[in-house]
């Protein structure tokens, strides 16, 4: 694999930011914090998705949509490939579409689906979880410095499960654990089995005995069931005669419980006829001695008139209206008045005049005042005009002055003619324009002269123009006047107009013999006469509903009357009733003499029928508990012989797990990590004694892969060591790894490294390593990501990074 372009949008601390790759050893240096190991990160996430790691960790804060878009060669083919982080409205961030091109065609993909693509096109033999990182990618690729330190101080049982998957043979190892775990399962199944057959032959006995108690039980349930049919039968009989000697019986006590309700009803009726003769009785002495009297004493009373209550209402209304109305109307009339005199007064001035005659007289004015306002606007033209040659004559004097004050400055030549400029030409230069300036001079002052009579004329046009509208302002004025004395002229004709109308119409409704003083009198008059009309009809009223109680009494006489002569029937058909029930009850001794009889004949079949049912009922019980039993043992019988079959299988596969599959899978991975080892601890000691020029001490890998490091004989531990010491170990010990995992795995070949921060703690002398570490790896296509400046005499491309603001920068440097 090589990469070819990265672009970058919204990831970290980059905006927005493209990277192309050349092949060589390219360093990638900035300052801590730059923005370096995001290239990295941007780049595996391109290739596997987050990972285990959040999406919040690479999308740049405050951003909404950030991409990553990684073009690679494999094998000489081209792809493309381009991954997104959306943030939704909780915050959270998440992977969206991705996108995968390749031979030109442009594919949509999830990003587990797509983790799955890069992983078949890179030929990594690993499971495409997309929670977790590419093993191959990470330690044939690209290890992190910090990653590979975290490595060395892991416990020596996690860093071999860590290498393990590296090496892509924790398989073995799986295995080995899973066969454990059923070889578990089996044995517990076998214990468990083993207890369940133990009382097989046992229940085979208890089987035996069983079919015989049910066979004794079978002939002892027909017998039972025979006597029981016998008792039932005779009993049933018992059961019709009860039945017809208790309905019979019912049927008397029914008609025994009836003679006192026909008593009852009797009485009742009686008693209700006193009371309905005591109710016509009062209702009569009411009707007489109260109804009869109101009635005649509302009757006297007589109708005051003949006009309707709500007529007369209205009109009361109208007239009041009317009057008030006509109140109203006198004290406006008088205002109005008082207001035409004061207007009178004010037009005193001008009596001999009318108000044609000053409108006249304005129209007059208005055509003068236009006439001075064109007048004025032709004089400030004039004035105007005047003072634009006065300018354009103070512009040319302005232009005079000024070549005579630069008249030295000519030259030797004259700009005029082409003649020599010499003392005397100069001179009459000098005089000609002085003529020309007295003459411009003369003018200007005539002008002056000119426009300050024009401004005089326009003084004397403004004041009469304002001397014309005040004038025009005081006809104005009295126009008005003369306008507002005709205006109440109308309204005092209007006021007594409305004044006759209404004295018209209250002529109309006065229309008494008696003689009222004043329309008060006459309101006081119609309000009596409301009031005894109100009472008129009040009277009719009460006479209405008394007549109405009168005759709904005599209803009820009558009602009454009827209810006693129907109720009178009732007590004789009730009499009748009486006696024949009284006759018929004598049957009753009879029958219940019978009924005890046929009882206990019953009662002792039933008792004899219910001890037979009880033994058939225990008998069936009996059988069917047996039974049930015969066959739950005959099942549990067969279960446990299937059982006993099933626990021989499982002997042998226990046999076979323990004795044969799980020593042979330890054996294979102990002699597959011989050999890795073997190489692993080579490749180390050669990458060990490159790195650290000291012949006094040495390296090597132990056999749970933890490097070893000895000075002069003696093991010296690793925390001890220099931090230059230290990052070679580590690096020593990286790329020992990345060597053993692309041998390992068959899809990877060694055409790239990337190498982060891989000199920290270095010396200048040990960084100087690093270029015989290069030639020896000889991979087309080497990333180092480095603050160390002297790596720059190493590489064949430089790239450097800068954070302006708070944004991460990629440049090139040639």
């Amino acid at each position: 694999m090589i990469f070819k372009t990265l672009q970058m949008e919204n990831i970290r601390s980059y905006e927005k930011e493209k990277i192309d790759f050349p092949n060589g050893t390219s360093l990638f240096e900035g300052d801590v914090g730059s923005g370096k190991s995001t290239i990295l990160m941007a780049m595996e996430f391109a290739l596997f998705g987050l990972g285990n790691q959040r999406g919040d960790a690479l999308l740049r804060k405050g951003s909404k949509k950030g991409s990553v878009f990684l073009s690679f060669n494999v094998e000489e083919k081209e792809y493309q490939i381009k991954r997104t982080l959306v943030r939704g409205n909780n915050d959270s961030v998440r992977q969206d579409k991705a996108f995968l091109s390749a031979d030109g065609r442009k594919v949509q993909l999830s990003p587990s689906e797509i983790k799955e693509r890069i992983l078949d096109i890179l030929n990594f033999k690993e499971p495409p979880n997309p929670r977790a990182q590419s093993v191959i990618y990470r330690y044939a690729v690209y290890t992190p410095q910090e990653e590979m330190k975290f490595i060395l101080a892991q416990k020596p049982d996690t860093r071999l499960e860590t290498l393990r998957k590296a090496f892509g043979i924790e398989d073995y190892k799986t295995a080995a654990d899973n066969a454990k775990l059923i070889s578990n399962g089996i044995k517990d199944k076998i214990n468990y089995l083993s207890g369940q057959v133990s009382d097989l032959e046992q229940k085979k006995a208890s089987l035996i005995e069983l079919n015989r108690k049910l066979t004794d039980n079978n002939r002892v349930l027909a017998l039972s069931t025979e006597k029981r049919a016998e008792l039932e039968s005779a009993l049933s009989k018992y059961r019709e005669k009860l039945v017809n000697l208790k309905e019979i019986e019912f049927r008397l006590r029914q008609v025994e419980n009836e003679i006192p309700h026909l008593e009852k009803q009797i009485k009742d009726r009686d008693d209700l006829i006193t009371r309905y003769q005591d109710e016509i009785q009062e209702t009569e002495i009411e009707n007489q001695e109260k109804f009869r009297l109101e009635m005649d004493e509302l009757e006297k009373i007589e109708k005051p008139t003949s006009i309707s209550p709500e007529e007369l209402k209205e009109k009361i209304k109208l007239i009041k209206e009317a009057v008030q109305n006509r109140k109203e109307l006198f004290t406006t009339l008088k205002l109005l008045k008082e207001n035409k005199a004061v207007i009178k007064e004010k037009l005193e001035d001008w009596k001999d005049k009318t108000r044609d005659d000053f409108i006249k007289e304005n129209q007059e004015l208005t055509q003068k005042l236009r006439e001075s306002r064109d007048l004025l606007s032709q004089h400030q033209k004039e004035v105007n005009l005047i003072l634009k040659k006065i300018y354009k004559l103070e512009g040319q004097l302005d232009d005079i002055n000024n070549k005579l004050e630069n008249l030295d400055e000519l030259g030797e030549i004259c700009p005029i003619c082409g003649s020599p400029l010499d003392d005397a030409h100069k001179k009459d230069l000098k005089e000609e324009r002085e003529r020309e300036s007295r003459k411009l001079n003369s003018e200007i002052k005539v002008l002056n002269e000119v426009k300050k009579k024009g401004e005089e004329q326009i003084e004397d046009d403004n004041t009469l123009i304002e001397q014309i509208r005040n004038e025009l302002s005081n006809y104005k004025s009295i126009i008005d006047k003369f306008d507002e004395l005709d205006g109440v002229n109308s309204r005092i004709n209007r006021v007594e107009g409305n004044i006759s109308n209404i004295d018209d119409m209250l002529s109309l409704n006065i229309q008494e013999d008696n003689d009222f003083g004043n329309f008060d009198q006459y309101i006081q008059h119609l309000e009596d006469l409301q009031e005894k009309l109100n009472k008129y009809f009040g009277a009719q009223k009460s006479l209405e509903s008394i007549r109405y109680q009168y005759n709904k009494n005599i209803e009820k006489i009558e009602r009454k009357k009827s209810e006693i002569e129907t109720l009178t029937d009732k007590i004789k058909q009730l009499d009748v009733n009486l006696t024949k029930s009284k006759e018929i009850i004598k049957q009753l001794p009879e029958i219940d003499r019978k009924l005890v009889e046929v009882q206990s004949l019953h009662d002792s079949t039933d008792e004899e029928y219910r001890g037979v049912n009880d033994k058939v009922v225990e008998t069936q019980t009996l059988v069917k508990r047996l039974t049930e039993d015969v066959h739950q043992l005959d099942k549990e019988i067969k279960e446990k012989e299937t059982l006993h079959n099933r626990l021989e299988v499982l002997k042998n596969y226990h046999s076979w797990f323990t004795d044969y599959l799980i020593p042979t899978l330890s054996v294979i991975e102990k002699h597959v990590m011989q050999n890795i080892h073997l190489d692993f601890d080579e490749n180390f000691k050669n990458w060990f004694n490159l790195l650290i020029d000291d012949p006094s001490k040495t390296g090597k890998i132990d056999e749970e892969f933890t490097p070893i490091i000895e000075q002069d004989g003696f093991q010296q531990e690793i925390n001890y060591l220099s931090g230059g010491e230290k990052t070679s170990v580590a690096l020593a010990y990286r790329l020992a790894l990345n060597n053993i995992v692309q041998k390992v795995s068959t899809g990877m070949k060694s055409n790239l490294l990337i190498m982060d921060e891989p000199t920290d703690g270095f010396s200048k002398e040990q960084l100087f390593k690093i270029r015989d570490i290069l030639n020896e790896l000889n991979y087309p296509q080497i990333i180092i990501v480095s603050h160390e400046r002297e790596l720059e005499s190493f590489a064949d491309n430089i790239f450097q990074i800068e954070k302006i603001d708070g944004v991460s920068e990629v440049s090139k440097v040639n």
